[in-house]
Parts: C-alpha cells; sequence; structure tokens
C-alpha cells in the first residue's frame, strides 16, 4: 500500500467521527420561560414570557391554548440575537394576535387563575416544514405564576415547569 492510499484511509477513518462531532454541535430547540412574580395579580394577566433559541431560526410563532380557547401570536419581523422577552398579555408591534381559527384577536386574558394553559414556541424553520413548537413548550396556569418568585422553564424536550432562579434562564444549548 502506497503512503498516499495510507493517509486517505486514515482521513477516511476519521470522517464517521468528525462527522457526529459536527452533528451533535447543530443548535435546535430551545427554551421558554413564564415568568412569576409571586405576586396575587398575577392570577388575573398572562405572564411576560422568556425565549431562547438554539438554532440560526428565530421564533415565529406563540400559541397559548387551554382546553377551551386559544390564542396565537405570529411575530412581524424576524429577531436577532438569541433571547426575547414577549408580555403575552400586550405583545406589542412586532406581534398580530388571532385565535387559533385565525380570527383577529384583542385581548388576551386568562379565563381563570386555575386554567391550564400550554405554551408552544415554533421557529420560522418549523413553519416552513409544518413542525409544531419546536423551540419549546411550556404547561402553567396563573395561580402557579402568583404563588412562586422565578421562571417557570420548558424545553423542546420537555413541557413540564420547572421553577429555576431568573439568573439561570436560559440554559445552555
Amino acid at each position: 500500500m502506497s503512503v498516499l492510499d495510507r493517509a486517505a484511509l486514515r482521513r477516511l477513518a476519521l470522517l464517521p467521527s468528525a462527522c457526529l462531532l459536527l452533528s451533535s454541535c447543530a443548535p435546535d430547540g430551545g427554551a421558554v420561560g413564564a415568568v412569576a412574580t409571586g405576586h396575587f395579580s398575577a392570577r388575573h394577566q398572562f405572564p411576560v414570557v422568556l425565549v431562547s433559541w438554539c438554532g440560526e431560526s428565530p421564533p415565529a410563532r406563540i400559541e397559548l391554548a387551554s382546553e377551551d380557547h386559544g390564542w396565537r401570536l405570529n411575530a412581524t419581523r424576524e429577531f436577532e440575537g438569541d433571547r426575547l422577552e414577549v408580555d403575552l398579555g400586550a405583545p406589542g408591534e412586532d406581534w398580530t394576535i388571532t385565535d387559533l381559527a385565525g380570527d383577529p384577536a384583542y385581548r388576551v386574558v386568562p379565563d381563570s387563575p386555575e386554567t391550564e394553559y400550554t405554551l408552544g414556541v415554533t421557529s420560522a424553520a418549523a413553519l416552513e416544514e409544518d413542525a409544531e413548537h419546536d423551540i419549546a413548550t411550556l404547561g402553567f396556569d396563573t395561580e402557579l405564576l402568583a404563588a412562586d418568585d422565578g421562571v417557570y422553564l420548558g424545553t423542546h424536550t420537555s413541557g413540564e415547569g420547572a421553577l429555576v432562579g431568573t439568573d439561570e434562564f436560559p440554559p445552555e444549548c
């Protein structure tokens, strides 16, 4: 076997480990956190949410749904960086608000403090692929947000809320 053949064989042997390394570094997913204020007024309004994404594609849609009703916030622009703060009760001009059927909505308030909501964040890339909530999901109720102080965290792998300190958000990708 010639020297060139041995060198090429060594490079080919390293190729699978290089591919594995590169694919394990490929960012995807993210986290969403609902800010718990520990104040009684949090029972009657939706929280500010913190969104962090790991990939190149920022959030394009946020869905908030209960058993009886739901809202969809659609981004009106592309966001820079890898973090975003959105007040669900008053999201501002960066978002249009509709109900889940697509009809315009003007008021986003909880039904009751005990109503369970699921919050899902979808990236622009996932919208093109019809993938749901690829950045993160989180289940919460506003009674919970009124009882604690911190951030209820949900990720792309688990929508079960875990209370963390505000300085612990976002988790690493």
